[in-house]
């Protein structure tokens, strides 16, 4: 099985600073998928800006704008058929799951928090501030928190009778 990411990922980057639940802004030409650097990284920080964000508004992110982490496993079973009459058979069965044991992400708990890690604001108080001059963002922004099963085999016997 090879697919591409889910679609719809993420479901909110969310962050305007000191308090989340909102969107950012868009970064124009710039990809939503990291490349290069850790394996887990799956989203590109640099893509979502909340500096110049205005306090109080929802930036230009939209839902589902970029896909999640890329998925691809192979899987492999054999099995003989035993007849034992005519109307009893059993059927022995050797399967393997994720083959090659490749790491695939899962989307599910990925951080999509945008929320700085600093922030400098227009008034230099939280209580007056109306825009985002400039911020930090999380380290752990887009990165994957878990992965699917590696590897597993099971054998099994079915009678049919």
């Amino acid at each position: 099985v090879f697919t591409g990411g889910i679609p719809g990922l993420p479901g909110r980057v969310s962050g305007t600073g000191l308090n989340s639940n909102q969107r950012p802004n868009v970064v124009a030409g710039v990809d939503c998928h990291a490349s290069g650097g850790l394996p887990e990284q799956i989203l590109n920080p640099a893509a979502w800006t909340l500096a110049g964000f205005q306090l109080g508004t929802f930036g230009n992110s939209g839902r589902g704008i970029c896909e999640g982490p890329n998925f691809a496993q192979m899987d492999a079973s054999l099995y003989k058929n035993i007849k034992f009459g005519p109307r009893v058979k059993a059927q022995l069965r050797f399967e393997v799951f994720n083959v090659f044991n490749r790491v695939n992400f899962i989307s599910v708990g990925l951080n999509t928090s945008l929320n700085p890690t600093s922030a400098t604001l227009d008034t230099g108080r939280a209580a007056t501030a109306t825009k985002i001059i400039a911020f930090t963002p999380s380290g752990s922004f887009g990165q994957a928190t878990a992965t699917r099963d590696p590897r597993q085999a099971q054998f099994g016997i079915k009678l049919m009778f």
